[in-house]
């Protein structure tokens, strides 16, 4: 192993290059850690240039302090299946990467570019018109990173098709502080509204993401999953108070592409929407309170007037104007089952075009519209004080005696609950499976990381 101390303006950086050595072929392939230091604001930072330098295998390795510039920050890092790059955080050390304030609206924080096989993290983005932009990619995991204080959006993928990216416990917050013009503030905006590019075969878990501002009609989505993007799974994101200027879902998703996006395990309140869906979703074990407009909007949207296979099960949904928007007039494949929906004196369920959807065993408190409790689709739930712990703070797990016990329709029933918990029957309805247990053994809903 070799170790180089190289200067380069008030930076000094090590390079660890040799660090394996394998013979392909009858060549030697080397791979490379560098490491490297906070510099000096100028317009071509160090850290640009020795990301794009990377070849497949190699690290780089930022330590802690403020990485300033003032240019733009591309990497068009490329690795293998066999040999990922990796940029990431030295251990114990919270590498900070922003610019100045006066070009918050000039240039994003960083932009990945056709980058693949790479992955990120540890690393805190201060900043930017949007915090990161990833234009087109594969293979791509970010990872316990932080985006914040942006003018516009944290993280956007909406500049070319993306494909398999892992988007994992990062921390997004305070967006759209832009005051130079209208700003959307979205924490996540994924795939391009027109469809034109599209993203596939995601995972966004883990994330929190929180106090979101916009002043325009495009809105302060948590996370938006745009037109024709299909095979992405969103779960056990935390997502409150997207509520700043104006009031957007902490979910949003399309659908309309090939494939069925799922949104499952999340928790949301202080939103607009909780979650918003159109077409080609499973939306299931979430759990959404406190929304200025409804629990769930399930509707078409000018982007995908036409509404299928959405199935919406074991939700549990509290204290919303309407805990239940549903327009589903013309709609196929469409089911909404073993859902717990609590609205005192609000209503609980606005429903039309409803003839041809699948329903059982939801149960309500709150005013019906268009469907009415049969006690077999609907079924009168009592009061949220009898059916959970303690929703004033925000403990939702069901009460010992909560008529929401052994009630769900197996039928739609999924595998798991909101703790990851494996349902065994008779299943309840909700989010939650019990299984005797008085209290949650699980993590408790507050302001941070599901855990």
């Amino acid at each position: 192993m070799e170790k180089m101390n190289l200067k380069s303006g008030f930076c000094s950086s090590f390079i660890i290059a040799g660090i394996f050595a394998v013979l392909v072929g009858g060549s030697v392939c080397l791979a490379a850690t560098f490491e490297i230091y906070p510099a000096t604001v100028n317009s071509d930072e160090e850290f640009e240039q020795i990301s794009n330098s990377l070849k497949p295998g190699d690290e780089l390795i930022l330590h802690g302090g403020v990485y300033w510039q003032n240019g733009r920050r591309a990497v068009t890092a490329k690795g293998t299946a066999e040999k990922p790059i990796v940029i990431r955080a030295a251990d114990g050390q919270t590498p900070l990467l922003t610019r100045p304030a006066d070009n918050i609206d000039k240039h994003n924080n960083i932009e990945f570019v056709d980058c693949a096989y790479l992955r990120i993290r540890g690393i805190r983005l201060k900043g930017g018109s949007s915090g990161v932009r990833f234009i087109r990619g594969h293979h791509i995991t970010f990872e316990n990173c932080e985006i914040f204080e942006t003018g516009n959006n944290a993280l956007t993928m909406n500049s070319g098709n993306c494909d398999a990216f892992v988007i994992r416990k990062n921390h997004i917050h305070h967006t759209g502080l832009s005051k130079s013009g209208h700003t959307e503030g979205e924490g996540m905006y994924i795939g391009c509204h027109s469809g034109s590019c599209r993203t596939t075969n995601t995972v966004v878990e883990g994330n929190y993401i929180h106090h979101l501002r916009s002043t325009s009609n495009g809105g302060n989505d948590g996370i938006e999953i745009k037109v024709g993007s299909y095979n992405n799974i969103i779960r056990n994101n935390v997502i409150h108070d997207t509520n700043i200027g104006r009031q957007y879902p902490g979910i949003f998703v399309y659908g309309g592409g090939k494939g069925i996006n799922i949104v499952e395990g999340n928790v949301i309140w202080n939103a607009g929407e909780g979650i918003q869906v159109v077409s080609d979703a499973i939306v299931r074990n979430n759990i959404i309170f406190n929304c200025s407009a409804t629990g769930i909007t399930a509707a078409p949207h000018a982007a995908v007037p036409k509404v299928r296979n959405v199935r919406i099960v074991n939700n549990t949904i509290v204290n919303h104007p309407r805990g239940i928007l549903m327009r589903w007039g013309g709609g196929a494949n469409m089911i909404f089952s073993n859902n717990a929906v609590y609205c005192p004196g609000f209503i609980a369920v606005d429903a039309s075009g409803v003839t041809n959807t699948v329903f059982s065993a939801n149960y309500i408190e709150g005013r019906l519209i268009g469907v009415k409790i049969d006690n077999s689709r609907f079924y009168d739930g009592a009061n949220t004080t009898l059916a959970f712990c303690a929703p004033d703070k925000k403990d939702f797990w069901p009460k010992p005696d909560s008529i929401l016990l052994n009630k769900a329709n197996p039928a739609y029933t999924p595998k798991l609950d909101f703790n990851n918990t494996t349902r065994k029957p008779p299943f309840d309805v909700g989010a939650y499976e019990i299984q005797a247990h008085a209290t949650n053994p699980g993590w408790q809903i507050k302001a941070g990381f599901k855990k």
